[in-house]
């Protein structure tokens, strides 16, 4: 009897809890407190869904939507360039058998390629307008349209190049002063323009100055070094400071 009671004792307390899943079970206190716990987890979970459900599924629709668009702009825009790349080789080519339609051709690209394409055709069909005077107008006129500093300033060098031998000289090669820097690109066809235009002026002083200064530039391209030189033994060299 006394073991009897000592096990009576010791028996564990337990609740019967009425459950969705199993009506007829009998559970412990902590199992019970679990399974309200989840209950109300699923609860807040589905209250949870229920307001804001319909944007998340908005957001992950229109994530892919935009991933997609990206991944087919791309793909439209490599192609758009490759096209645009061989119609510019091509009327490159056309150039020495056609040079209207070569000029058509540029045009057309100057107003409807991708760049760069469409500053570089720019470019070509201002320098295949004529007579000369009308080809200087057309790079001075283009320059600023286009999309890099660099070829702009290409544009206004090659317009100077072209320009040498008319009235406008001058003009043309004093507006290169800025890109005579020793840092700008085109500072070694700048300073031959000048010489070029001092030799026009008679001051053979000053165009030696700048030949010497070409042929002692580290950087200068071989052509230009060569060149420079070569005008240094016709006109002879600079004088001694």
């Amino acid at each position: 009897m006394f073991a009897k009671d000592r096990l009576r004792v010791y028996e564990p307390r337990l609740k019967p809890l009425i459950f969705r899943d199993n009506p007829g079970a009998i559970v412990s206190d902590s199992a019970a407190f679990h399974e309200v716990d989840e209950a109300v987890r699923k609860d807040e979970l589905k209250e949870w869904w229920n307001r804001w459900g319909t944007w998340v599924v908005a957001g992950a629709v229109i994530l892919v939507v935009g991933v997609t668009a990206l991944v087919g702009w791309r793909q439209y825009d490599a192609s758009r360039r490759a096209g645009a790349s061989a119609a510019y080789s091509a009327a490159l080519a056309q150039i020495a058998q056609d040079k209207p339609g070569a000029l058509k051709a540029f045009e057309d690209q100057s107003r409807n390629a991708p760049e760069p394409y469409r500053s570089l055709a720019a470019l070509v069909a201002a320098q295949l307008r004529e007579p000369v005077d009308a080809e200087v107008t057309a790079l001075l006129a283009v320059a600023p349209t286009l999309s890099s500093a660099e070829l702009a300033d290409l544009a206004n060098v090659i317009a100077a190049y072209k320009g040498i031998d008319t009235p406008r000289a001058e003009e043309l090669v004093a507006k290169l002063e800025p890109l005579a820097g020793p840092d700008r690109p085109f500072r070694l066809s700048v300073r031959e323009l000048q010489a070029m235009l001092a030799v026009r002026k008679g001051d053979l002083k000053r165009a030696r100055e700048l030949w010497s200064e070409i042929t002692k530039d580290p950087q200068a391209p071989q052509a230009a070094a060569q060149r420079a030189s070569a005008m240094l033994n016709f006109y002879g060299p600079a004088e001694a400071k």
